[in-house]
């Protein structure tokens, strides 16, 4: 039987960190979990020696049982859990973390299966915290071409109208300005930089989404092996479902090719491609990730300096009621 109670699947947002989830979701012995942003929004390096009254800890594990049910974007009532989070929480005295590992093993017996796989991207940044407070971890981290992360978010705001309509529309508003191209490039970069500290860590396991792919079989053999499971044959059977670049194919099953290297095809201009891969330059070859020749430098580079401010003030206040803790976001995500 496996060592591994607790799967983490990490990167930066649209690497292929869902998609991952549900392959290993797909397997009889692991359960995975909706992005649950426990680090970085329910807790933060504050609350790490705090202990929580008994209704704080209800509180806090109804608020993780209504994320699990209806997604982290429609939380509005998880009071309606409290009775389940009465019963699960044992004893007085816990901290943030005891009910999250609490919730954990609640969620993952009552599915039949005994590991768990949060598939939050973020928790790149706290692979750290996580390596030190769960023991029979495995972390499995995903990195993708900057381009085709940056083509993903800059239409991350059409997902509504791609098969998710259940994102309210004051989310699409959030992830429109949530983009810009200096931005994006930067958070790349910082969630490489994070990962790359952990690399010689036997707990951790960085996949290239493009490999994944291509080699899936192989892959996913290789991951299965570093989980200390057997792989079996239905893992790679996941839904077309989560591109913002394409309509939800739910009934067919299997990993779509066809989204390597999509930024090819058109969707980034000039600009936006010469400053990804200004900015990434040092983590794309490292990861051998081919770069595009310019001859001049394009026209609309000094206008994304000159909007810069403005889409990241705006993208800070949309985000504000996201943040847990403000110096700890700056310090993970920007000086990282």
């Amino acid at each position: 039987m496996t060592n591994t109670k607790q799967i983490f699947v990490v990167g930066n947002s649209r690497s292929g960190t869902t998609m991952m989830g549900r392959i290993l979701n797909n397997h009889s012995d692991i359960f995975t979990f909706k992005e649950l942003h426990f680090f970085g929004q329910l807790w933060s390096s504050d609350d790490e020696n705090k202990r929580l009254s008994k209704s704080d800890a209800v509180k806090l594990c109804s608020k993780l049982l209504c994320i699990q049910e209806f997604g982290i974007l429609n939380q509005e009532t998880p009071e309606q859990f409290n009775n389940i989070s009465d019963k699960i929480i044992l004893g007085d005295n816990n901290s943030s973390l005891d009910i999250f590992k609490l919730f954990l093993n609640y969620s993952v017996k009552q599915n039949s299966s005994i590991i768990s796989c949060d598939q939050t991207p973020r928790n790149v940044f706290y692979i750290q915290e996580i390596l030190d407070n769960f023991p029979s971890v495995k972390v499995v981290n995903l990195v993708r071409d900057p381009r085709d992360i940056l083509l993903s978010q800059k239409n991350k705001w059409k997902r509504k109208f791609l098969g998710a309509s259940g994102i309210p529309y004051r989310e699409a508003i959030r992830s429109y300005f949530n983009y810009h191209p200096i931005t994006i490039s930067k958070i790349w970069n910082s969630t490489i930089n994070s990962a790359d500290k952990f690399k010689k860590d036997e707990r951790v396991f960085t996949i290239k989404f493009e490999d994944l792919l291509i080699n899936s079989d192989v892959v996913i053999s290789d991951l299965c092996d570093f989980l200390n499971i057997s792989f079996e044959d239905n893992m790679v059977k996941v839904p077309n479902v989560g591109s913002s670049t394409s309509k939800d194919i739910s009934k067919k099953l299997g990993l779509d090719k066809s989204k390597i290297s999509k930024w090819k095809n058109g969707g980034l201009s000039s600009s936006e491609i010469y400053l990804s891969q200004k900015m990434c330059s040092e983590n794309m070859s490292e990861f051998q990730y081919p770069t595009k020749k310019f001859s001049i430098l394009p026209l609309f580079v000094i206008f994304h300096f000159l909007t810069f401010p403005i889409k990241i003030f705006i993208s800070f206040l949309l985000n504000l009621h996201r943040i847990k803790n403000l110096k700890e976001l700056i310090r993970k995500r920007i000086l990282n």
